[in-house]
């Protein structure tokens, strides 16, 4: 009872061996905090990112995640008393508030690691690798300044099963069979006092540092995507509400 949560983190790591080939690379991998307080940020392109990080990071971590997927039959008490996740409600209208900034601050606060996807929606084009960030991690980032930030990018998890190449996840696709899927770790790193005066300096900042964690795979370096943040929620928004439909 314990021990409930090491136990299916190490059974899942078993059960995806024969489907998916996971590797950390980068700096930052034997540098991530095995104590205390760190928010890990990176790209998110399939529904098993979370799956994948748990892989290579060092320790149990609390991720933040949609409402659309929570709240689903049996998995919701696996989400809640197992794993701990972080709840974030996906309405159709945009919110003023959101309790899971709240709750993503306490469990820095306890000296948890918290997993943040800022896009908050999994990538839809392959033309596009990364959507702009929300102001989620800002406002964590704001309350909590001196937590170390660990940026990732994960490269494999579009075009597999769980991802919307040709399709919803699940849909169009075959299920995925050693396919590698590799992380790219930067180092920990504090933000700057100055810099996180600017919200919107400072989700740049994280953009421009996931794209650049790229290159540590071999990728070419990609431009962080235009629009600004009201076009960015707008957008959000309707293709919510056009899902749920």
């Amino acid at each position: 009872r314990v021990l409930l949560r090491e136990v299916l983190d190490q059974s899942m790591e078993i059960l995806i061996w024969p489907f998916y080939r996971v590797h950390g690379f980068g700096p930052g991998l034997p540098h991530i905090p095995k104590r205390g307080p760190v928010l890990i940020v990176g790209n998110h392109s399939s529904w098993f990112d979370p799956l994948w990080l748990g892989k290579i990071l060092p320790r149990t971590f609390r991720p933040l995640m949609g409402s659309q997927f929570y709240d689903k039959p049996v998995l919701r008490w696996f989400m809640k008393y197992v794993i701990r996740a972080i709840r974030v409600e996906q309405a159709t209208t945009y919110r003023r508030e959101a309790p899971e900034i709240r709750e993503a601050i306490a469990a820095l606060d306890n000296g948890e690691c918290v997993v943040i996807f800022p896009e908050g929606r999994l990538r839809r084009s392959a033309a596009r690798p990364l959507w702009q960030f929300g102001r989620g991690v800002w406002q964590i980032l704001s309350e909590r300044p001196q937590t170390p930030v660990v940026v990732c990018w994960i490269e494999g998890g579009w075009g597999s099963f769980a991802s919307y190449f040709n399709g919803p996840p699940a849909t169009n696709k075959r299920m995925d069979f050693l396919r590698p899927i590799d992380i790219a770790v930067s180092e920990p790193r504090v933000l700057d006092a100055a810099l996180l005066k600017d919200q919107r300096a400072t989700r740049q900042s994280l953009m421009r540092a996931c794209l650049e964690t790229r290159e540590l795979l071999g990728l070419a370096p990609a431009s962080i995507p235009g629009g600004n943040e009201e076009e960015s929620d707008e957008e959000l928004t309707r293709q919510m509400s056009s899902e749920a439909t």
